[in-house]
């Protein structure tokens, strides 16, 4: 069930692909579920499907804090590529995610993998052009996930 807030909700989004195509669009949360935990907004719009395509870019505010390694921007989960951060379980986790959830409410781009892990797409993100996986990595006890650097993004960081 929506609650009131999120029938008066105006998200706006802009969705980049490589190529020509480029997009900024408005989506109404009256018209979606966003209490769901699938894209079902963006999917109903016919601009997000369970097989994103690598290369495309998500840019939006930071709505909501999971965790370290996970955002939502306008509702959508993002799971940060290559990032290993603590269960908010532990103090470190707890440690990690408050530093995460200093930027809620702020712009943040992300560069999609293509890559989805359960409900969330993955993507290297960044805020006010400083890449926010590796500022994650500086500030706390996240570390790097090696295997899941796909676009070889942090390998220099670990000379």
């Amino acid at each position: 069930m929506q609650s009131l807030l999120s029938k008066l909700l105006i998200s706006p989004l802009t969705i980049a692909g490589i190529g020509f195509f480029s997009t900024s669009i408005e989506i109404y949360a009256q018209d979606c579920n966003l209490d769901s935990k699938t894209n079902e907004c963006l999917s109903a719009a016919g601009l997000l499907s369970t097989d994103t395509i690598s290369g495309s870019s998500l840019q939006g505010v930071i709505t909501h804090v999971r965790d370290g390694d996970t955002f939502e921007v306008n509702g959508i989960p993002i799971r940060l590529a290559a990032l290993d951060c603590p269960e908010n379980s532990t103090a470190e986790g707890i440690y990690a995610s408050s530093i995460a959830k200093a930027y809620q409410g702020v712009e943040v781009k992300c560069e999609l993998t293509g890559a989805r892990t359960y409900d969330r797409l993955v993507g290297y993100c960044e805020i006010r052009d400083v890449d926010f996986g590796r500022m994650m990595m500086s500030k706390s006890s996240c570390k790097l996930w090696k295997k899941f650097d796909v676009w070889d993004r942090y390998k220099d960081d670990m000379k």
